[in-house]
């Protein structure tokens, strides 16, 4: 996505923003005009902190929500949280002064923000040393999209390449790759790879292998179910080619490994992402890429953004879930907003207005939610963490914070701590121990949950 600078009169940033949900657009001229006039992080008041109080219902039944997290976040994108009790009470406590956006996340409903009438932002005025009380939360109960029975058909899936690739490691590394092109929501998605191992060979419709040779009389062909490959579901972060290797090294321990990239036209919807990916994922399962793959749960797996649109795809695809693993991935999106405001990270030059095009935390705090796994752990299913302490675009502090909500939250969780330059596994020449100790850990998490 291409941002640029609309001088437009502070006034009429405020009015827009206000108004109804800015455009990324709109969000990051803003941002660069609070730059501009040096208003970016205003030196805050000495004063006492107030007190936030509310409650959280079902919009259907009325019935009160237990264990919702209410959040509200400074305009820096600093957070402060609160869980509802049995009563569907909250409480939030050393909240700076100013006006904010609730808004609240609980498992099984979809995340809401105060409103008002018009669709503006529903603000509570917090004050010093008082305690305000917020307007009811009404979470509306979460179903996932319906798919049709007809998907391949409906999305025109197509095959346009089949090739052998191979990888430096581990050595003797190879697979059959399948490239597919399909279509969904007038974007054209041609970033979906099937990787199967190359001894996995036989078609199981025709009675030959996919070489086209035919089976000799009198032997008998392996059922479907005996052949049957244990899958993989890698969504990457950036285009899939430029991670064939890995790929491939995953395809060649014996794993169908299906993997997309996100696509550019989707922008900043991380929810469209996720669909896009849903879409991947339930023709691999539906076995529309490969009879081999078949509907038994997958491991999904990716990093960095991509363990965002994991995070929204882990609600929507449950039931085909059964394990996932985030690499160097976002853990708090409003953190990671914080530490950006506070210039405590290093943003690659693509992304320089990714955080200030979702707009104000304090006004807007949905799409942060969004992209923040930690408010969604009670919700996701066994997790493997891995982060480097060297990683200066998502700081490992992020992946504690992740790594504590799963735990309180009873979900089993391993993680692989370790200090080298790498922000992904990359395998490549540049390969180093670090990296071959990930990729080993990764696969002994895979076996346990596949």
């Amino acid at each position: 996505m291409r941002f640029w600078f609309i001088p437009i009169p502070y006034l009429l940033v405020t009015i827009i923003v206000l108004g109804c949900g800015p455009s990324a657009e709109v969000n990051v001229a803003g941002y660069l005009l609070t730059k501009q006039l040096g208003t970016q992080n205003p030196t805050p008041v000495a004063e006492m902190p107030g007190t936030l109080t509310g409650r959280v219902i079902d919009s259907v039944t009325g019935e009160a929500i237990e264990g919702a997290t209410v959040l509200v976040a400074e305009q820096t994108g600093r957070p402060h949280t609160g869980q509802t009790d049995a009563h569907g009470r909250y409480t939030i406590e050393a909240i700076p002064s100013g006006n904010y956006s609730p808004a609240a996340i609980a498992p099984g409903y979809l995340e809401t923000a105060s409103q008002t009438l018009w669709g503006t932002p529903g603000l509570v005025q917090i004050d010093s040393a008082k305690t305000s009380v917020a307007s009811t939360l009404r979470l509306v109960p979460y179903r996932p999209t319906d798919l049709p029975e007809n998907l391949a058909q409906v999305v025109g899936l197509t095959t346009t390449t089949v090739y052998t690739a191979t990888a430096p490691y581990p050595d003797g590394s190879a697979a059959l790759v399948h490239h597919y092109e399909l279509t969904y929501h007038e974007v054209k998605i041609d970033s979906l790879r099937l990787y199967t191992p190359l001894e996995i060979n036989v078609n199981i419709d025709s009675g030959s292998n996919e070489n086209g040779t035919e089976e000799k009389e009198g032997e008998t062909s392996p059922s479907k179910t005996e052949l049957a490959l244990p899958l993989l579901f890698m969504v990457y972060p950036t285009h899939v080619d430029l991670w064939e290797t890995v790929s491939v090294a995953f395809a060649g321990q014996g794993y169908a490994l299906v993997a997309m990239s996100p696509m550019v036209e989707r922008g900043l919807d991380i929810d469209a992402h996720a669909q896009d990916a849903r879409i991947g994922l339930e023709l691999a399962t539906r076995s529309e890429l490969h009879p081999l793959v078949t509907d038994k749960d997958a491991v999904v797996l990716g990093g960095s953004f991509s363990s965002a649109v994991l995070n929204r795809l882990l609600r929507d695809a449950s039931s085909q879930i059964s394990a996932w693993v985030t690499v160097g991935g976002i853990g708090n999106a409003f953190t990671g907003t914080s530490e950006f405001y506070a210039g405590q990270v290093t943003i690659p030059a693509e992304y320089t207005y990714l955080i200030p095009a979702l707009g104000s935390p304090r006004l807007y705090p949905l799409p942060f939610l969004r992209y923040s796994p930690v408010y969604a752990a009670p919700q996701l299913p066994p997790t493997q963490i891995i982060h480097t302490a060297a990683d200066l675009i998502i700081p490992i502090e992020q992946a504690y914070e992740l790594e504590q909500a799963l735990r309180s939250s009873g979900v089993p969780v391993e993680v692989f701590y370790y200090d080298d330059v790498s922000h992904y596994l990359q395998i490549d020449e540049n390969l180093t121990d670090a990296g071959k100790e990930m990729f080993t850990q990764i696969l002994a998490f895979i076996e346990k949950y596949n």
